[in-house]
């Protein structure tokens, strides 16, 4: 422990030899490319774990005919914790955007360079992608064990993007449900951020807006299961295109696929600039005490 056990010349020029020859054996890569990489890896962290709660779930009840693996409160807790796990690894390095539509907000608000962003979408639908290649593998045999048959259905497409809960609901309120709760996660993620604001510790960051996440999820899952993160659902939704499903996960419900793709970046920017004109600028420059 620390102030406990004297030092040892010895062991400190031992620790600095070894640190030398992991400088040596460091990659010298731009900054660029380390945020493509927390980002690659980040997303996958979160889709792996956020639709791993997912597939437990619904193949859970598929194969085992009860409810022993949970239901929604596990996935809204699941996908509020694979968020915090994704920015605990990515969040140093790049910020921890690991969504499309929050990348965008911040470049809105001069937070990210307009070269970044291609950069971080990229990566975040790459990481995606693979977390849900993975993630198919994975649960590869209690897929079919569910379907009962080599024919794919909307019994598992499920796990891996999200479908309206109804044919009855209209697209209209599809297409607010998905840019109100991008909107909320973005105001939330400012908000935690924001040193001038509550001065919340960065080691809760990546916890807070996990709960966020879950929050949103508990209040607005019921519409489509509230995906708000473009890169979470199209990534693994063409993955089922390519994997056994056809053209199902494209073709339903409408096409109503591009809602969680595109609109998600238009709430993102009316969140980001609500917070901005709302909090963020009025902040005075020294507390008046009164």
């Amino acid at each position: 422990m620390v102030g406990i056990i004297p030092s040892n010349p010895d062991s400190r020029k031992l620790d600095s030899t070894v640190e030398e020859e992991r400088r040596k054996m460091r990659f010298k890569i731009p900054k660029l490319a380390r945020s493509f990489l927390a980002e690659l890896i980040g997303t996958f962290a979160l889709v792996l774990l956020g639709d791993g709660a997912v597939a437990q779930v619904v193949l859970g009840q598929g194969i085992k005919g009860d409810y022993f693996f949970g239901g929604f409160l596990n996935i809204a807790i699941g996908y509020g914790l694979a968020l915090m796990v994704g920015i605990l690894i990515s969040g140093g390095v790049s910020g921890g955007h690991l969504n499309p539509a929050v990348t965008v907000a911040m470049a809105c608000l001069k937070k990210l360079r307009l070269v970044e962003v291609p950069v971080y979408m990229v990566a975040q639908y790459v990481g995606a992608f693979v977390a849900a290649l993975v993630l198919r593998g994975a649960y590869a045999d209690a897929i079919r064990i569910t379907e009962k048959t080599t024919n794919y259905t909307s019994a598992t497409y499920g796990v891996f993007a999200s479908y309206p809960s109804s044919s009855e609901i209209g697209m209209v309120s599809l297409a607010m449900d998905q840019m109100l709760g991008t909107a909320i996660l973005v105001l939330i993620i400012l908000a935690v951020t924001d040193p001038k604001n509550m001065q919340i510790s960065s080691s809760l960051v990546p916890l807070l807006i996990g709960l966020g996440l879950t929050s949103i999820h508990l209040s607005f899952g019921l519409n489509a299961g509230s995906a708000i993160n473009p890169a979470r659902d199209f990534s693994p939704r063409l993955l089922t295109v390519l994997s056994g499903w056809g053209t199902q996960p494209l073709t339903a419900n409408d096409y109503w696929f591009w809602i969680p793709w595109l609109l998600p970046h238009i709430g993102g920017i009316v969140g980001a600039l609500t917070y901005e004109i709302l909090i963020e600028l009025n902040h005075p420059e020294d507390d008046l005490k009164l």
